[in-house]
């Protein structure tokens, strides 16, 4: 999440737009100025070509636009399908995964979370790994004795999480090895399969949104790491009160003291705790 600190203003964004636009029709009747020497024609045609700059440059922010929006889908729906595979029964977990990948390789689906494909049957497992948990190397084997009892070609175990080295070196161990889909992996292929709507991506940005509290505020200003920064601030303050005398500088100065004070008994307040 962005604080408010961190985000710029609408003010601050436009005049940055108006200055950047400003500067290029400058520059385009500059380039025209220096090659006829001629004021109205120059400016007439520097106008020209900061108009199909001007347009160039929309086509352009547009076709990125696009492109953001339709990976902020992809990103947002991947995260979601992982979200709703956690809370899923095992069994149910298996099944979504396994009706994506049927779908993703135009494969047929079998019954007991199986399917078809390239004249092979494949079992589709889910390993269900919550906080970013990775799936151990029980989860391949149980997975490999669940090939064997169903009497099936092949295994996918799918997880939402990773796999940890043992759980690898165990897939790649195994005769006929286990393929594994890693958590990213997962979530990429959901997502661009299923993209997130309006209202998935509202409903999950108020599910994510976090208060920004005045703890969060204190915590940002009494960082440990601008200690330095509000000495160096105090110190040229200090030099600029000596040179004109302004009470507004001395107590900026006395200001940043005392934010220093609070960075430094933070910091040790901190580390004993």
């Amino acid at each position: 999440m962005v604080s408010p600190f961190d985000a710029k203003n609408r003010a601050a964004s436009a005049l940055d737009r108006l200055s950047l636009r400003l500067a290029l029709l400058l520059g385009c009747i500059a380039y025209f100025a220096v090659l006829w020497h001629a004021p109205r024609e120059s400016l007439l045609a520097g106008s020209a070509l900061f108009v199909l700059v001007l347009l160039t440059l929309a086509l352009l922010e547009k076709r990125t636009l696009r492109r953001r929006d339709r990976m902020l889908r992809e990103r947002i729906g991947g995260e979601i399908a992982l979200e709703d595979l956690l809370l899923m029964p095992g069994e149910q977990a298996a099944s979504a995964v396994c009706a994506l990948l049927a779908q993703a390789l135009d494969a047929q689906t079998l019954r007991n979370n199986a399917l078809s494909f390239a004249g092979e049957t494949w079992l589709v497992r889910c390993a269900q790994c919550p906080g970013g948990a990775s799936a151990s190397e029980g989860d391949v084997l149980a997975a490999h004795r669940a090939r064997q009892e169903a009497g099936l070609s092949r295994c996918i175990l799918a997880s939402t999480g990773s796999f940890t080295p043992a759980a690898v070196r165990a897939a790649e161990w195994v005769d006929p090895p286990v393929r594994l889909i890693p958590g990213p992996r997962l979530a990429a292929l959901f997502g661009r399969l299923h993209p997130a709507t309006d209202e998935e991506i509202a409903r999950h940005a108020r599910r994510r949104r976090t208060p920004f509290s005045f703890a969060r505020i204190r915590a940002l200003a009494l960082s440990p790491v601008k200690l330095r920064r509000y000495l160096l601030c105090a110190f040229l303050l200090l030099l600029l009160y000596l040179n004109t005398g302004s009470m507004l500088c001395l107590a900026s100065c006395l200001l940043a003291l005392l934010l220093a004070i609070l960075c430094r008994d933070e910091s040790r307040r901190s580390l004993w705790l």
